[in-house]
Order: C-alpha cells, then sequence, then structure tokens
C-alpha cells in the first residue's frame, strides 16, 4: 500500500511539474509574440542598416534589442575577430565563424527588415532583404531570414536561412 501511494504521489508531482514547465512556454511563447508585434509596429521597414569592414563599430545605437541582435551577427560574418565576437560566440550559430578561404566573406553588408514573425517556440523570425559583396553560404544576398530566440533577457541570433523570392 505504501508503495502505492508513493508511485501516486510521484505520479502527480511529475504531472504538476511538467503542467507548470508547458504552461511557462506558453506565457514565454505569448510574451516573445506582443514584443514581436511592438517591434513589427516600431521598426522602420525603410530603415537600411549597413556595415562595412573598415567601419565596424562596437555597440548598438538602436533602441531595438531585434536589431541589435542581428547587426551583430552581420558584424561577425564580416570580421569575426571583431572585437564584439568574442562574447556572442558560444551563442550564435557556428559557422558565422568559420574561417575558410573559399567562403567569400563579405567585406561589407546592408539589410532592411521586412517582416517579423513569431514561433510557438517563443522564438521569432525576421525577414531582411539583404544585400553584400561575398557569397558566405549564399546567406548575405536575397531574402534572410534570423530566428532569434530570447537568452538572458535579450534577443540573440541562433540561426539564419535564405529563401528565394
Amino acid at each position: 500500500m505504501k508503495k502505492l501511494f508513493a508511485l501516486l504521489f510521484l505520479t502527480v508531482f511529475v504531472y504538476a511539474c511538467s503542467k507548470n514547465d508547458s504552461q511557462k512556454q506558453e506565457n514565454q511563447a505569448t510574451a516573445n509574440a506582443e514584443i514581436a508585434a511592438n517591434a513589427s509596429q516600431t521598426i522602420d521597414k525603410d530603415t537600411v542598416f549597413s556595415f562595412d569592414i573598415n567601419t565596424l563599430s562596437p555597440g548598438c545605437d538602436n533602441n531595438s534589442q531585434i536589431v541589435c541582435a542581428i547587426n551583430a551577427t552581420v558584424k561577425c560574418t564580416i570580421n569575426p575577430h571583431f572585437e564584439e565576437c568574442a562574447n556572442l560566440k558560444s551563442a550564435m550559430p557556428s559557422f558565422v565563424f568559420m574561417e575558410d578561404e573559399s567562403l567569400q566573406r563579405p567585406t561589407s553588408q546592408s539589410y532592411k527588415i521586412t517582416k517579423i514573425k513569431p514561433l510557438n517556440d517563443g522564438s521569432i523570425e525576421v525577414y531582411t532583404q539583404s544585400t553584400c559583396n561575398g557569397n558566405w553560404f549564399g546567406l548575405c544576398n536575397g531574402n534572410i531570414i534570423y530566428v532569434l530566440k530570447m537568452q538572458d533577457n535579450s534577443w540573440i541570433v541562433k540561426d539564419l536561412y535564405a529563401i528565394e523570392s
């Protein structure tokens, strides 16, 4: 009988914990969706963000964490040895920091945000129209999507991919 009560208690405990975790994830996803909706309204879709290897500067003077996260990724794409990139190396996709002469890493890149889409897991996709003077896996010219997740109360780019027009 004691084993049955212990098993019943353990089952209820596990159920309560898992329900709590899924509710936390739902709450986080809802909060991130609201952030994405607000960002869509506050980010000027006509603004073009441009970067060049000779004029990269540390920090971000934009008031949007989303824009700052993408800017940091672009800076590290252009120059993986840029001073800000050392702190971001463990958070960003590892291919951003790959080094090989055949990568055709750009030395300048521009983008403008066209759409922000919240995802069910609490992350967001930021659709951009980008141009660059390199190839870099095909991830700097055309329609590039940055996938951002909340980490330590700030947005960080976790993945990026290209789609056809």
